[in-house]
């Protein structure tokens, strides 16, 4: 079979990002050579490789599993079954953490549910500052922090634990955090890539969904440093609520911002004194 051939096969089942990829993982052949060297006669290993990738992926496994990498703020982030996939839309927390954070001479940060450490590291890495990162899975903190030596060149201070456990008696200046925050309904009606990462990762408890962000509003308050900042990203359906919960525990100085599909995705605000 000719690399053509291959490529017109998995085209026919597969969207061609898709099938870029899997020739790739199954030749070593980059994009260009995709293309330059489309008449190569492909071994039966090769093949076999194409199309049990294939089969992988339309199984409902994401591509980000089948490559073990995401790219997530111009860095390439180790991922497994571990780990939340991290989307584009999440760099809208970064963006609104940076730009707080460059108003706050050395600041202490706190990535919250860290997951693959993709918003912690990024902040790191652009700020050159250290970054705490904590997640109740322990394999998932494994990867994180590897991502963090990987894109920062440095350890992090990583500690596993259930939301706010490991960090008694610290307080930070800045708290981010992408925590679980489906309902059960809004989960069921995601695709089968959605339902082929940690479950764990997106539903957030209660009725609305809630329940953690909830549990981490209610005692931020305990680890932030005088006006610090919390920063979080929900559903567009529960900012109303978030603003509710935030202006309850003292927060003040609420912002919003919207996701690249012009939703609003991350909520802030300001710790009152």
């Amino acid at each position: 079979m000719r690399l053509s051939e291959l490529r017109r096969e998995l085209l026919s089942r597969t969207e061609a990002v898709d099938a870029r990829i899997i020739i790739s993982l199954a030749t070593g052949l980059d994009d260009i050579h995709q293309i330059t060297e489309s008449g190569k006669e492909i071994t039966e290993e090769e093949k076999e490789k194409a199309f049990s990738l294939l089969e992988k992926r339309l199984s409902g496994v994401p591509m980000a599993y089948i490559t073990g990498e995401k790219e997530f703020y111009g860095h390439v982030f180790k991922v497994n079954h571990a780990t939340l996939i991290p989307r584009p839309d999440t760099e809208t927390i970064v963006e609104r953490a940076l730009e707080i954070a460059r108003t706050i001479k050395n600041p202490k940060i706190l990535d919250l549910c860290t997951g693959s450490g993709a918003i912690g590291t990024s902040i790191a890495y652009e700020l050159s500052i250290p970054v705490s990162l904590s997640d109740i899975s322990h394999d998932a903190l494994v990867i994180a922090e590897e991502n963090y030596r990987n894109i920062c060149g440095n350890s992090p201070d990583a500690r596993e634990g259930s939301l706010f456990e490991p960090w008694k008696g610290e307080r930070f200046d800045m708290i981010v955090t992408n925590p679980p925050y489906l309902t059960d309904k809004w989960y069921e009606e995601t695709d089968k890539d959605v339902k082929a990462e940690p479950i764990s990762a997106f539903i957030g408890g209660g009725e609305d969904g809630l329940d953690l962000i909830r549990e981490i509003i209610n005692k931020s308050p305990e680890f932030l440093s005088d006006n610090g900042y919390l920063l979080i990203e929900c559903d567009y359906r529960q900012i109303a609520l978030c603003d509710n919960l935030l202006r309850i525990s003292g927060f003040s100085s609420i912002g919003v911002d919207k996701d690249l599909a012009g939703k609003e995705r991350v909520i802030y605000g300001r710790l009152s004194e």
